[in-house]
């Protein structure tokens, strides 16, 4: 085992992973929110600026570097057949599997928006289409020393599906999955604040904020999810929150200026 591994970098904790759950009030709130910026985003739609994306481009689309820290990724992907049947003719993404010396893996995703806002879905919409489901749901802090303020909030989901051989079901694989949104000089792991920023920008500045959507994915060790599911869902936000600090500052235009 590396050292990497027997000394994790630590996650802060969230105590907001504990807590009950948004009341009525505020869930009605956010969907006010998210209601009226997509009204005033469509009335918007004749913007005539678009601002720099906050990810590192290569021939305008977005680029995950094969090599950084102690991974070392696959080939790169972009956008799916089906995803761009689906998903605005501007849209751009990028995506690549990484392993580390030990043999761990991440698989790691980015979509970048065009002009249309609906490029970017939440994980919550389409993950479950793909047969997880999400146990729980909360933002992790993550230590980036190279993020502003030295940290990266991040959305961390609990998630598991149901495994199957020749149609019958054999198993459960559980996973945990962290994804957060970029733009120009902003960052946020909140869907519902992208929303209100890219609204912002749209009414009273004539801006189209084009935002890029980070995800990333580890599996949880069988092994250990069989005796002790909790340790090993945090043991791989562990490995993600490794991956997300060798990561970032590759993703940031400033460090390749």
């Amino acid at each position: 085992m590396s050292e990497s591994q027997s000394n994790p970098l630590p996650v802060a904790e969230t105590p907001a992973a504990k807590s009950s759950g948004p009341s009525l009030l505020h869930l009605g709130i956010v969907v006010a929110i998210l209601g009226a910026g997509v009204v005033i985003t469509r009335l918007t739609a004749d913007v005539t600026k678009t601002s720099e994306p906050g990810i590192v481009l290569v021939d305008d689309k977005p680029f995950l570097v094969e090599k950084f820290g102690e991974w070392e990724g696959g080939p790169q992907e972009g956008l799916s057949e089906t995803e761009r049947k689906v998903l605005p003719a501007d849209t751009e993404g990028a995506r690549r599997v990484y392993r580390d010396a030990a043999g761990n893996q991440i698989y790691c995703s980015i979509v970048l928006a065009g002009r249309d806002v609906t490029s970017i879905h939440r994980p919550e919409v389409c993950l479950p289409g793909q047969g997880w489901k999400i146990q729980s749901e909360y933002v992790e802090t993550v230590a980036v020393p190279s993020a502003p303020g030295g940290k990266l909030g991040v959305m961390r989901m609990n998630t598991t599906r149901e495994v199957s051989r020749q149609g019958a079901p054999i198993g459960q694989m559980e996973s945990v999955f962290a994804y957060w949104f970029v733009g120009k000089d902003r960052i946020t792991p909140h869907h519902w604040e992208r929303i209100l920023w890219n609204t912002k920008d749209r009414v009273f500045h004539n801006t189209n904020h084009r935002w890029a959507y980070i995800l990333i994915h580890a599996q949880v060790k069988p092994e250990v999810a069989t005796t002790n599911p909790a340790k090993a869902q945090d043991e791989a936000m562990q490995l993600v929150a490794r991956f997300v600090h060798d990561l970032y500052p590759a993703l940031t235009p400033a460090s390749h200026s």
